[in-house]
């Protein structure tokens, strides 16, 4: 991350600290201070409609403090399953942010640190933070939601997605499903992809012109046998294109469904996602294009507050 980018966003989460805490105060008297433990599964690491040759999955523990003025800290793990690789812990995580509502508006700011396995090979592995904000209205009919963010790996992504959703709920006060089909448009910039390709996917030596790093750190997985071993190719070189192009990069369509009693929830929320505008990258000078597909994914989940 570099360190301008750092100041901007810590300024930003203070300034926006500031102006939301006016806004919370009509709503903060319903809040109540309280720890959530979280364990979910999620069946493939894919990002932006983006992932890996093989299937990356994660059994994902998290521990989070929300305190009733809004603010939030999360840690968590990301703990890979796979057949093909032998169990590890690939990620740690450190989440922070601020959350608040006013009528039929709801808003929030976060940041976050990660700290990848060197030998993970998740599409997001070479993301060292991220910071961001979001903001939605209820229309009753459907709600419409907005957000952006800021990625920090080989250079500075910016990102930003939009939604329509419309929640059915059954249930009580303190016992109750949701149903929430979503609509989500994701756009924005691809140095993180450039650091996988570049890093994590090829095991090569270097990159040529045009700002390809290559530094080839990774296991190359795009060239692993049926067994899941890494078969290592010949020094090469390999330039990322498009990175500094905000485009559209998939369309997603989910259905969170929640079950929610007083101290603790089930959850699921299955995925399908439609990537679109593959970039372009070259092997020594040898142009191609990024692969990529329809995926379906799924994430189950329950947690327990105190």
């Amino acid at each position: 991350m570099k360190l301008k980018h750092f100041y901007c966003s810590i300024i930003i989460l203070f300034i926006c600290l500031n102006v939301n805490s006016i806004y919370a105060q009509a709503d903060s008297a319903e809040r109540n201070s309280y720890f959530k433990l979280d364990l979910n599964y999620l069946s493939n690491s894919v990002y932006f409609g983006r992932k890996d040759s093989l299937v990356v999955p994660y059994l994902r523990p998290s521990i989070t403090y929300n305190d009733k003025s809004g603010v939030f800290i999360t840690a968590g793990l990301a703990i890979l399953l796979s057949s093909k690789e032998a169990t590890r812990f690939d990620l740690f995580n450190v989440d922070g942010g601020y959350n608040f509502s006013l009528g039929k508006i709801y808003a929030g700011i976060y940041a976050s640190k990660f700290f990848y396995s060197k030998a993970s090979y998740a599409v997001n592995s070479e993301l060292k933070g991220m910071s961001g904000f979001y903001l939605g209205y209820n229309a009753n009919i459907i709600t419409i939601g907005t957000g952006g963010n800021l990625l920090f790996s080989l250079n500075t992504d910016v990102g930003g997605y939009f939604n329509l959703s419309h929640t059915f709920e059954k249930g009580g006060e303190n016992k109750y499903w949701t149903l929430t089909p979503t609509a989500q448009v994701n756009a924005g910039t691809q140095y993180f992809n450039e650091a996988y390709y570049e890093i994590r996917k090829f095991p090569f030596t270097s990159g040529g012109n045009n700002n390809g790093t290559g530094k080839g750190k990774g296991k190359g997985h795009s060239n692993s046998n049926n067994n899941g071993s890494s078969i290592m190719a010949p020094a090469k070189t390999v330039n990322y294109y498009d990175k500094n192009k905000f485009t559209i990069l998939d369309y997603e369509f989910s259905l969170p469904i929640n079950y929610q009693a007083e101290k603790w929830g089930i959850y699921t929320t299955p995925v399908v996602a439609f990537p679109v505008n593959p970039a372009s990258y070259t092997i020594d000078n040898v142009l191609q294009k990024e692969k990529i597909s329809t995926t379906f994914y799924v994430e189950i989940g329950t947690y327990l507050k105190f």
